[in-house]
């Protein structure tokens, strides 16, 4: 059995098919589910869905590209903003939020200016401290910057996950140094993926396997909605890159995840 550690089942994309979704799912294997927020009203819906369903988990987070949300051009936290974040933070003290995120840089397409991305990723991370949880990363284009930025300002207290894991040998041997787990998603199973040589230089204990449902389908699914039964394709690819079986990679990777749930409710 697999958890799926990184999708979006309040898109559109699922509107009145979340009950047909999750049990193809479960056909495939796929049994736990971590719901992302990215803004406010994703963050609510997140955690109304695990509030209506034992097998989701939830995070709350305001995404870089909304992190003019939170702060200013020049990074200054807006008065909007820190009401934005109290929001997060009272959706967060939910029982079935274990996390914050996703949060981050994404200095690929810079919906939102670099300097208030850098605020907002940093008072997310104050907040996740506070209330003792663990983080959901985001990072396009930015792993240079974040890694400097966590080597200023601190890691978060409690680590979390490199969701979609998209970095070099180096970004990964810092996020695993420093307690982080590693999201692997559908591009492992692209052909001119770098992936799968970052992450032969890895130790599975270190990966935890997600989809981003509906983005990032697995091959053979590329160029439709992805859906978290296709895990199983990520979950095969990765397998053989560590040549496991199937079941041993689930229970590896089910006891990671497992443990970054545990770091928060032992907070």
């Amino acid at each position: 059995m697999f958890t799926d550690s990184h999708l979006h089942l309040n898109r559109s994309e699922f509107a009145g098919e979340v009950d047909d979704v999750l049990a193809r799912a479960a056909d495939a294997g796929v049994t736990r589910f971590l719901n992302v927020g990215y803004d406010p009203e994703s963050s609510a819906a997140s955690v109304a869905l695990a509030e209506g369903d034992s097998r989701i988990l939830a995070t709350v987070g305001v995404h870089p590209h909304d992190a003019a949300r939170l702060a200013a051009p020049d990074g200054g936290l807006t008065e909007a903003g820190r009401r934005v974040l109290r929001e997060l933070e009272t959706l967060a003290r939910h029982p079935r939020v274990v996390a914050v995120g996703e949060i981050g840089l994404d200095f690929y397409r810079d919906l939102s200016p670099r300097p208030a991305q850098m605020a907002a990723f940093a008072a997310q991370i104050a907040l996740a401290d506070r209330l003792g949880l663990p983080v959901v990363l985001h990072i396009r284009d930015a792993y240079d910057e974040i890694i400097a930025l966590m080597e200023r300002i601190g890691p978060p207290r409690l680590r979390g996950i490199m969701h979609s894991f998209a970095g070099d040998a180096r970004a990964a041997a810092w996020g695993i140094d420093n307690g982080f787990l590693l999201g692997v998603g559908g591009p492992v199973t692209y052909r001119n993926s770098r992936l799968p040589s970052v992450l032969g230089g890895c130790s599975p204990g270190s990966l935890v396997l997600e989809t981003d449902a509906p983005w990032l389908p697995p091959v053979p699914h590329r160029g439709r909605r992805n859906e978290p039964a296709h895990l199983i394709h990520t979950a095969e690819a990765v397998a053989g890159l560590y040549d496991l079986p199937l079941a041993e990679l689930a229970g590896i990777t089910e006891a990671n995840f497992d443990r970054f749930v545990e770091a928060g409710a032992r907070s």
